[in-house]
C-alpha cells in the first residue's frame, strides 16, 4: 500500500473527492483530538486541584465529581493520544500494531462507561442532597460504594468488549489498515454504549425531574451547579473523536454553574501564571 491516497486517474479507485474528504477528515479528527489532549488535561487537573485545596469543595457530590474527571483525565491522556496514532498512521499508509488497536477499544468502552455511569451517581446524589439535606450519616460509605461500583463496571465493560466485541468502527479500520473494506456492525456502540446510555440518561433526566418538582414544590429557586463503505466508516471515527470532547467540557461545566470551583479555577490560573512568569 502506498504511503499517500492514490489521485484520480491512476491505478487505484480513490478519487479526487475521496482524496480531499479523507484529508478534511484526518485534519478534524485531529483538531479534536489536539484540542480535547491538550486543554482537557489542564482542565481536569484544575478540577483536582480545586477540590483538593479548597476545604468547602470536599463534599459527597464532588467526590463524584473527582472521580469524573480523574476518568477524562485518562481520556485526555490515553484515548485521544492512541486514537490520534491510529488515524494519521491509517492515512498515511502506515501499519498499526494490534496491541494499539486492542488499547483503543479497551480504553474508549472503559472511559465511556464510567464516564455515564458516574453522571448518573451525580445525579442521584444531587437529588439526595436536596431532597434529605439532613440525612448525612451513610452518604460517605455510599459515594465510596459508587464510585467503587464505576470502576468495577467499567473494568467489566471493557473486558467484554476486547474479548467478545472487536467490531467498532475504529478497530475495524485500525485492523485492515487505509481503506478498510468490511463492513462494521459496532456491536460494542449497538449493544453495550447505546444501552448504557440510554440508561444513564434515563435515571439522569428522572433524577433531575424529581429535583425539579421538588423545588417548584417548595417554590424556591436554586441554581447549580453515497460514498463507500470505508468514509462511512470515516464518519463513524469521527464520531468516536468527537465523543471525546465531553472529557474538555465537563470541567468547564463546573466552572459555570460552580462559583466556589470558578473562583479556585482563578487563583490555581494566577499560582500558575505567577510560577510560569518568575524569572
Amino acid at each position: 500500500m502506498s504511503g499517500a491516497p492514490t489521485p484520480a486517474g491512476g491505478s487505484g479507485n480513490v478519487t479526487v473527492w475521496e482524496v480531499y474528504i479523507d484529508l478534511a477528515l484526518v485534519v478534524a479528527n485531529s483538531f479534536v483530538l489536539l484540542i480535547t489532549c491538550a486543554m482537557g488535561t489542564a482542565a481536569n487537573v484544575f478540577v483536582i486541584l480545586a477540590v483538593c485545596h479548597q476545604k468547602s469543595l470536599q463534599t459527597s457530590v464532588n467526590a463524584l465529581v473527582v472521580n469524573l474527571s480523574v476518568v477524562d483525565l485518562l481520556r485526555c491522556t490515553i484515548d485521544c493520544p492512541v486514537l490520534l496514532h491510529i488515524i494519521v498512521t491509517m492515512y498515511l499508509g502506515g501499519h498499526v500494531n494490534h496491541l494499539i488497536c486492542d488499547t483503543q477499544i479497551a480504553s474508549f468502552s472503559f472511559t465511556s462507561c464510567i464516564q455515564l455511569s458516574t453522571l448518573g451517581c451525580i445525579s442521584a446524589e444531587r437529588y439526595q442532597a436536596i431532597a434529605n439535606p439532613f440525612i448525612t450519616s451513610q452518604r460517605k460509605r455510599r459515594i465510596k460504594v459508587l464510585i467503587t461500583l464505576t470502576w468495577i463496571l467499567g473494568i467489566s465493560v471493557a473486558a467484554v468488549c476486547q474479548m467478545f466485541l472487536k467490531d467498532s468502527p475504529v478497530y475495524v479500520r485500525c485492523q485492515e489498515g487505509q481503506r478498510g473494506t468490511s463492513f462494521s456492525n459496532d456491536n460494542v456502540g449497538l449493544y453495550v454504549l447505546l444501552p448504557l446510555w440510554v440508561f444513564c440518561f434515563g435515571i439522569i433526566t428522572g433524577f433531575y425531574a424529581r429535583i425539579f418538582a421538588l423545588l417548584r414544590s417548595h417554590n424556591r429557586k436554586i441554581f447549580d451547579e453515497g460514498i463507500s463503505t470505508s468514509v462511512i466508516q470515516d464518519m463513524e471515527i469521527l464520531s468516536v473523536s468527537v465523543s471525546c470532547i465531553t472529557s474538555l467540557s465537563n470541567p468547564i461545566i463546573y466552572a459555570a454553574v460552580n462559583p466556589q470551583f470558578r473562583s479556585e479555577f482563578y487563583k490555581l490560573k494566577s499560582w500558575v501564571k505567577s510560577r510560569f512568569y518568575k524569572k
